[in-house]
């Protein structure tokens, strides 16, 4: 067994200029199937997850939780995208951005996005070119009635609501998806 990824400084959220690794494997193969098995009753999840085209998705009493990892975004290799892009808000940054750092070992970014800022996205860099992406996010006949209204939707219910699970859900599957893992694991 690998001897744990290093703690970070906490003072690195304030840094642009981060060295990230890309080095490792991605921590899951994007499908429900490598993650825990009991992963609806760990999450309080309402209904059992199913692998998507974007990953492993489920629903909670609040909306919906999908996890994935984050694709470079563009078949060629000069315009990919990786964890630095997110780190630096150059990803369609939304509403509201944050930098953290999970568990003392992962680089993470919050961003609140969508037309009524339905979506709380959590990134992790895993040290892996394919950082994992932790999606809470408004049930969607609700999100598309209220951009129907065409009314702006304050931040705060994403904040309290759709954040929060998220941000969880990783802290939870990270030990156990990435045993020893971070940022700056080996």
């Amino acid at each position: 067994m690998a001897s744990p990824a290093p703690k970070l400084d906490p003072r690195a959220i304030a840094y642009d200029n981060l060295d990230f690794n890309l080095k490792r494997e991605p921590v899951f193969d994007n499908t429900c199937e490598t993650l825990p098995s009991d992963l609806q009753s760990m999450l309080n999840l309402t209904k059992k997850p199913n692998t998507t085209m974007s990953g492993c998705r489920a629903e909670a009493e609040w909306g919906t939780l999908t996890i994935s990892l984050l694709g470079p975004g563009a078949g060629r290799k000069s315009n990919a995208r990786h964890f630095v892009d997110v780190w630096n808000g150059d990803r369609g940054a939304g509403d509201y951005f944050q930098r953290s750092i999970l568990l003392d070992r992962y680089y993470a970014t919050t961003v609140i996005t969508g037309e009524v800022n339905q979506y709380c996205f959590v990134t992790v860099d895993t040290g892996a070119e394919l950082p994992l992406e932790v999606q809470g996010a408004m049930d969607l006949d609700e999100s598309v009635a209220l951009t129907a209204q065409d009314v702006d939707q304050p931040i705060d219910r994403a904040m309290k609501d759709f954040c929060p699970p998220a941000r969880e859900a990783a802290e939870k599957l990270l030990p156990l998806i990435d045993e020893n893992g971070g940022s700056r694991a080996s």
